[in-house]
């Protein structure tokens, strides 16, 4: 005889399944994982429809590196803190992104090694569009997913914090 869940037994099941979903583990979200990318660069966006024009300014920032530059390459270390953008070469964080800041992340959808996020800077009061491009589609999704994922971590140590009594800072 088959068993009946009931709701609750429903979506237990549907969150466990979205927990298994997920690339990494909640340690290594935690400490951070790299991907190898190249760095083509930012653009301020202007108005409210920021992630149809995060779409434009990849077309644009590709079309820049083909014509003229060297395209720098840098390790993406995606944590649950957010995103940080390590020179190969020195091995230092040039610059870093708090997952609070972090509003969208997307594939380019005519080049799918081609993928970028919006930060907004607080201090300036402004939105950037980073455009990065991975040297396989697998690592473009994975570092899409990654992001992704970072958001749920850090919602889930807010929310263990909150639960814990410890006061957390919504600011970075």
């Amino acid at each position: 005889m088959m068993r009946q869940r009931n709701g609750k037994e429903k979506a237990s099941r549907r969150k466990q399944k979205k927990k298994q979903k997920w690339l990494h583990s909640i340690e290594d979200m935690i400490r951070g994982v790299d991907y190898p990318v190249r760095y083509f660069g930012s653009a301020k966006l202007t108005g409210p429809e920021s992630t149809k024009q995060s779409g434009q300014i990849c077309e644009q920032q590709q079309s820049k590196i083909k014509s003229s530059q060297k395209v720098p390459e840098f390790r993406l270390r995606i944590s649950s803190g957010g995103v940080d953008l390590i020179d190969k070469e020195t091995q230092k964080s040039t610059c870093s992104y708090h997952i609070q800041d972090i509003s969208f992340v997307s594939r380019d959808k005519g080049n799918l090694l081609v993928f970028s996020f919006i930060s907004t800077d607080r201090k300036l009061g402004i939105k950037m569009c980073h455009v990065f491009k991975a040297h396989t589609r697998n690592q473009a999704y994975e570092a899409c997913s990654t992001i992704a994922q970072s958001f749920e971590v850090a919602y889930q140590q807010k929310q263990e914090a909150k639960n814990n009594g410890v006061l957390t800072d919504d600011k970075p």
